[in-house]
């Protein structure tokens, strides 16, 4: 059992390394009937204690569990993959019902984010299907922030994917993310 468990963790390593950031494969033409969790080896509703081991496998860090108004969510850092900040595991009933990966990068302008964002559409899109634009807004916030909020979403069965790109920006600061949601409902 010990061995199948850390072939387990192996397998995820390699694909995390391998994972693009995106949903999918390129070549993927055949809408899937549901979606996944975005790491391989991982289901809907496995319990936190064997998405723990397989996160301590991939040498992640948990680096705060908190409750919220469902159930619990982990924020985990260390998870390989460029310009992955951060991922979100959520559980209700210590079952994993939601994924949340964060990506973020200094170095990214406003067309870097863009382009990141039109990318991960398309490779979601050529898995899953067209999807249903659900927030597009550019208004001023709290005095002199401006906030941008462009979001996605593609529903399957009891599954869906939602992809939202982020932005607020003031005269001397900018803070922008784009964030892909796996969930179970």
């Amino acid at each position: 059992m010990e061995e199948g468990i850390r072939k387990r963790h192996v397998i995820l390593f390699a694909m995390l390394l391998l994972f693009s950031g995106a949903a999918g494969r390129a070549d993927d033409t055949q809408p899937t009937k549901d979606v996944q969790p975005p790491f391989p080896g991982m289901r809907w509703g496995e319990p936190s204690v064997a998405i723990e081991k397989l996160l301590k496998g991939a040498r992640a860090n948990i680096v705060e569990k908190r409750k919220n108004d469902s159930g619990d969510v982990w924020t985990v850092e260390g998870l390989v993959q460029a310009s992955l900040r951060r991922t979100l595991f959520y559980f209700k009933d210590e079952m994993l019902v939601e994924v949340e990966l964060q990506y973020q990068n200094a170095d990214w302008d406003d067309a870097k984010y863009n382009d990141f964002m039109g990318q991960v559409r398309q490779r979601i899109a050529a898995r899953y299907g067209e999807g249903q634009l659900i927030a597009r807004s550019k208004s001023p916030q709290d005095g002199n922030v401006m906030q941008t909020i462009v979001g996605y979403k593609w529903s399957l069965t009891n599954t869906a994917i939602q992809l939202f790109y982020f932005s607020a920006e003031n005269s001397t600061e900018i803070y922008r993310t784009i964030s892909i949601h796996y969930k179970a409902y």
